[in-house]
């Protein structure tokens, strides 16, 4: 594959062979996935020639699905002519195909529809466009176009999204995807790609995700009309054992809920949120239960979310609603906080940060070290603890060669289908010396290789190094190894609330500290972060300034 520079134009085969590479990928790994259509795109597109194959990478870049011809202006391709007549021969693209004139007279500039239809008198582009759908039929303005600014379609586009999604796992990704890498940003993992790390096990499930999002292409019509939402919701009333299919379809059935309820159609809305497997469902259930007055469903749900939780944020609204609103709850004992007033001297004002700041009251009040990491610290040792088991084969987690972690890396789920290998991984590093070892060698054969955990601008030598050297020299690693391990197993905490500053203190102690401006408080996510620090043993607290 052609490789881009800074600083200067792709080379001229860069798309096609982006494109190639894609195609090749899906065609090596997906065959028994892709159907008689599917098959023929990827032929058409092998047997076609360079032109050709440049130009078509080019036009899957474009907005369409309706194309000027005469826009298409590309350095690489020499006789654009030949190519488009190859294209369409080859049925990759249409020439001037049927398409509404509304929206073909949309892709002409103001000064050119004036002078192609010069009898329409109208004020705004869009008051102009009407005045000739009005006055002309749709076959005589395509006759005008297709003479003056012919057009193109691209023909295959089904197919191609059929690839694209086999190749990504989504189709919200497309082939800029390779910039980075392209670049040399990016060094990705060695990973198994293959049958049974792609996200579709067979054609039955990659139709059941595509007819999911074409039913998630329905909700704000759906939010205007209860027959189609009707319609849409019991199509979605089986559950389904893929993953990707039943994360896709809980998301529709999560957004057909939130529709009902901007429409305070309640009853539809409780109906659907109770067929979603997916945060957040049961939330919104116990909420409107509450504000229906159904005071003992709403009890006996919360008090459910609370002995099973599906993710950290169902956890947290079971804490904080359970002692306030059903019989017998408890609420957590608090967490002792120590509130430090830092106020030698005044917050600096400007564009300075106040961890900055703190950082610098620490080193002179208390002679401690300290880092600015916030969730990048919890992330990271999860990522390098467990890069092994990031990586691992687990069904439907990679699908190409280029991801910065398995596609499931933050679905609630992700931990459980990884049990196993997490657990084996903590009783192997129950020894701190090879804790430390195993520690010191990832991180000296992955630096700088992509992983989502570990961001490593903020991962230094020096921070490694200080961090082992202290937990290990206070016998602290099983408390390391608990925080890595409470990270991994809830991915979706980690990333948000965890304190702003990692911490060593004169007498060799590896601490936690959230800053706090006067007027600043404690979100319900940091004191969730602070409780649990506690818990492993770790010193945590709030250093609030004046």
């Amino acid at each position: 594959m052609p490789r881009l520079e800074p600083r200067k134009p792709p080379p001229p085969d860069y798309y096609a062979d982006n494109l190639s590479f894609l195609i090749g990928e899906v065609a090596r790994r997906n065959a028994d996935l892709l159907d008689t259509a599917e098959l023929r795109f990827i032929a058409a597109w092998l047997a076609a020639g360079t032109g050709a194959r440049r130009l078509f990478a080019r036009l899957l870049t474009r907005k369409g699905p309706w194309i000027r011809i005469d826009r298409l202006d590309y350095a690489e391709i020499d006789d654009l002519p030949a190519a488009l007549d190859e294209l369409a021969g080859r049925g990759l693209v249409r020439l001037c195909p049927t398409a509404p004139a509304d929206r073909l007279l949309a892709l002409c500039t103001r000064a050119e529809l004036d002078q192609l239809f010069p009898r329409i008198r109208a004020g705004t582009k869009q008051d102009w466009i009407a005045a000739c759908i009005a006055r002309y039929p749709d076959a005589a303005i395509r006759a005008v176009l297709g003479r003056a600014r012919p057009w193109l379609e691209v023909a295959q586009a089904e197919s191609e999204a059929v690839c694209r999604l086999l190749f990504f796992g989504s189709d919200r990704q497309d082939l800029t995807d390779f910039v980075l890498q392209d670049l040399g940003v990016v060094r990705f993992e060695r990973y198994e790609v293959g049958t049974r790390t792609r996200p579709f096990a067979d054609r039955a499930e990659l139709e059941a995700y595509r007819a999911c999002r074409r039913l998630e292409g329905w909700i704000e019509e759906a939010a205007r009309n209860p027959a189609l939402a009707a319609a849409i919701r019991d199509r979605l009333r089986t559950r389904t054992a893929s993953r990707s299919v039943a994360r896709l379809r809980d998301r529709v059935l999560n957004r057909l809920g939130q529709a009902h309820e901007r429409r305070r159609e309640f009853d539809a809305a409780l109906e659907s949120y109770a067929l979603s497997g997916a945060h957040p469902a049961r939330e919104r259930r116990a909420r409107l239960l509450l504000r229906l007055g159904d005071e003992t469903g709403f009890a006996t749900l919360v008090a459910r979310i609370a002995s099973d939780p599906w993710c950290a944020a169902e956890e947290d609204y079971a804490r904080r609603m359970r002692p306030a609103h059903c019989p017998g709850g408890e609420a957590d004992a608090p967490v002792r906080i120590e509130v430090m007033l830092g106020d030698s001297e005044p917050v600096p004002g400007g564009t300075g940060r106040i961890e900055a700041h703190a950082l610098n009251w620490l080193g002179n009040a208390e002679t401690t070290t300290g880092w600015h990491l916030e969730n990048l610290f919890p992330l990271g040792l999860a990522g390098l603890v467990f890069w092994d088991v990031v990586f691992a084969p687990v069904a439907g987690a990679f699908s190409h060669p280029l991801q910065h972690g398995p596609r499931d890396l933050f679905w609630p789920d992700f931990a459980r289908v990884r049990a196993d290998l997490i657990a084996a991984r903590v009783a192997e590093l129950a020894d701190p010396p090879t804790f430390r070892d195993m520690l010191v060698q990832t991180y000296a054969t992955r630096q700088g290789i992509a992983n989502r955990l570990v961001n490593w601008n903020a991962w230094s030598p020096a921070l490694l190094e200080a961090v082992l050297d202290t937990v290990l020299a206070a016998r602290a690693h099983q408390a390391l190894l608990g925080l890595a391990g409470y990270a991994i197993r809830h991915l979706e905490r980690a990333r948000t609330g965890f304190p702003d500053l990692t911490t060593i203190s004169a007498d060799g102690t590896l601490g936690f500290v959230e800053v706090k401006g006067p007027t600043d408080q404690l979100q319900p996510a940091q004191r969730v972060w602070l409780r649990k620090l506690v818990e492993l043993g770790f010193p945590a607290r709030v250093l609030q300034f004046r």
